[in-house]
């Protein structure tokens, strides 16, 4: 054999024996990927990204709007598109806010959002809205999707079991079975108590109300036996905000309580179901007219200011902390805030909390608070990452609401804005923390909550515990003695039913559409004649009769055939 084919044989053997080794390597190779045991040569797959909070590779842009109202505050040099708690999200969730539009009241926005919609224009992909016609027509125009799956998947747990303690918040956003909108919630058992000058009280050698009928008597002698001893008839026996509320309940100087006496829950548009199941309103009842006749009795007697149907919120607490006036309905907290302005304008005064005072049958009724503020948020169809939007709900329910011990958000969302390190320690006590600014308005649907924390955390503090989680301590700073002693006084009504709950997502109906700013008008008109006597009290009769004439019998039908379907 010659030198020459000796070597073609030799170069062809080289070839045939690599080309073996790689068909054995890539048989071996096919074998790994199914040999768990054999982890040299195996790939690992690509990490998913798609926790509740995790943050995502790439930024994520989410757009949207925002209320500007004026607690929502910025420190100098940061404005709605520049500040500390977008920030964070960005840092811990890689999604970037931006604004479409800000608007300075929630009317605004939503006639910019109309106006976007009519015109075909974008739309953010995360709307906060609190206007029930407005979201059906969002609904309606298809440009917003279900939200039912993606928060199944993505919402934390704690925000869920929200939802399951109150189902019921799903009725208003739901249409043929699908949910389209995420709720806000609102904390329920919060409400008023009776707030009388104590020491009053004491001088006159009379005793705390219990009855409508002790407390005409107190009154009395509140406004005419001259309890602040200057020898002038100028003291009343009642604080009262009729200017922008009427008859509804308010945090202070509420007329709620006369009405709460026969059961009556005197808010405009409040809903709840009757002896028989159907859905009604208390104020427009027969049942109302005994508390409107109260009130015109007392304006008479001089009870309260004839002025006070100009009195708003603010004017209410100024004659009750300028010492003129001996008792006022509202908020728990009222001791916190304004009243110790009451101690420092009159040395030697006291107040104190009371229940309502109760009807013939020793029972009251007041309305329980709403488990929504109203507000909802959607979420917009064909978005490449929607559940960016329920990441960013789930940033504020665990970092607000349940940030856990040691991390930097444990004792609130900002350092300098909702808390601050003062004499070396943490703080996010309010009447500590310089400047305090509450970081969470700044967020897009401004508040966030959970429905029963409150009454949670109140039977704890009533019951002599201590705060442990990080959201106790914050409530638990907010409060005082007497606070507590109010807040006592309402869980115990919360316990014996005293609580009316209302009917929940009552939607916008055909003739509310039409009729609805007409009959509010007629209402107030009428109950503002009583109160100032301009018209008896039986005029209240007359009324409902034409009231009900005028389309509310077909509203009241139309809710009613609602409620029928959404309780199914």
């Amino acid at each position: 054999m010659s030198k020459l084919n000796r070597k073609m044989i030799q170069i062809l053997l080289i070839v045939l024996l690599a080309f073996v080794s790689a068909c054995s390597s890539s048989k071996d190779e096919g074998t790994s990927k199914e040999t768990p045991g054999n982890t040299a040569t195996s790939v690992s797959p690509p990490v998913v990204m798609d926790g509740p909070l995790q943050k995502y590779e790439n930024t994520v842009t989410l757009t949207t709007t925002k209320v500007l109202e004026g607690d929502v505050k910025f420190k100098e040099g940061e404005s709605i598109d520049n500040n500390v708690i977008d920030k964070s999200i960005e840092q811990d969730l890689n999604i970037k806010m931006k604004y479409l539009w800000t608007a300075s009241n929630m009317p605004e926005l939503i006639e910019k959002i109309r106006l976007a919609l009519s015109a075909n224009q974008e739309l953010p992909d995360m709307l906060a809205i609190s206007d029930p016609l407005l979201l059906s027509q969002l609904v309606k125009s298809g440009k917003y999707q279900e939200v039912g799956p993606l928060f199944e998947k993505y919402a934390i747990d704690n925000w869920k079991k929200g939802y399951e303690n109150h189902s019921e918040l799903w009725n208003g956003v739901t249409v043929d079975g699908k949910k389209y909108a995420l709720p806000s919630f609102n904390m329920v058992g919060r409400g008023n108590v009776m707030w009388i000058r104590q020491d009053w009280l004491t001088k006159l050698n009379l005793k705390a109300p219990t009855t409508i009928a002790e407390l005409e008597t107190v009154m009395d002698a509140f406004t005419n036996l001259d309890p602040d001893g200057n020898n002038k008839k100028d003291t009343y026996g009642l604080a009262l905000a009729l200017k922008d509320m009427g008859v509804n309940a308010t945090w202070m100087g509420s007329p709620d309580f006369v009405f709460a006496a026969d059961g009556v829950i005197p808010t405009d548009n409040f809903w709840t179901k009757d002896k028989d199941g159907q859905a009604y309103q208390p104020l427009l009842s027969p049942a109302a007219k005994n508390g409107l006749g109260k009130l015109q009795e007392w304006m008479k007697k001089g009870y309260f200011p004839k002025d006070s149907g100009i009195y708003d919120n603010n004017k209410a607490i100024e004659l009750f902390n300028s010492g003129k006036a001996g008792i006022t309905f509202g908020a728990y907290w009222l001791s916190v805030w304004p009243f110790p302005d009451l101690i420092k304008n009159v040395p030697g005064s006291e107040f104190k909390a009371y229940p309502y005072p109760s009807g013939t049958d020793g029972t009251y009724k007041v309305a329980q608070e709403s488990p929504t503020n109203g507000m909802n948020v959607l979420i917009k169809k064909d978005m490449e990452h929607p559940e960016a939007v329920i990441k960013y709900m789930n940033w504020f329910y665990k970092n607000y609401l349940e940030p856990d011990v040691g991390t930097k958000y444990e004792f609130g969302l900002a350092e300098g804005y909702d808390w601050a390190t003062v004499d070396g320690k943490p703080t996010n006590d309010k009447s500590k923390v310089p400047n305090y600014m509450d970081a969470v308005r700044i967020s897009v649907p401004k508040d966030f909550v959970y429905p029963d924390a409150w009454v949670d955390m109140m039977r704890k503090f009533t019951a002599g515990e201590k705060p442990v989680t990080p959201m106790e301590t914050k409530q638990f700073g907010g409060e005082d003695a007497k606070s507590l002693e109010g807040a006592k006084i309402l869980l115990d009504g919360i316990d014996k039913g005293y609580q009316l709950p209302p009917i929940i997502g009552i939607p916008t109906t055909k003739t509310m559409m039409s009729k609805q700013s007409m009959l509010d008008k007629m209402r107030k008109e009428t109950l503002t004649k009583i109160i100032y006597g301009a018209a008896p009290v039986d005029d209240y009769d007359k009324f409902l009769e034409d009231y009900n004439n005028a389309g509310y019998k077909d509203i009241v039908a139309e809710v009613n055939d609602w409620y029928k379907t959404s309780t199914k």
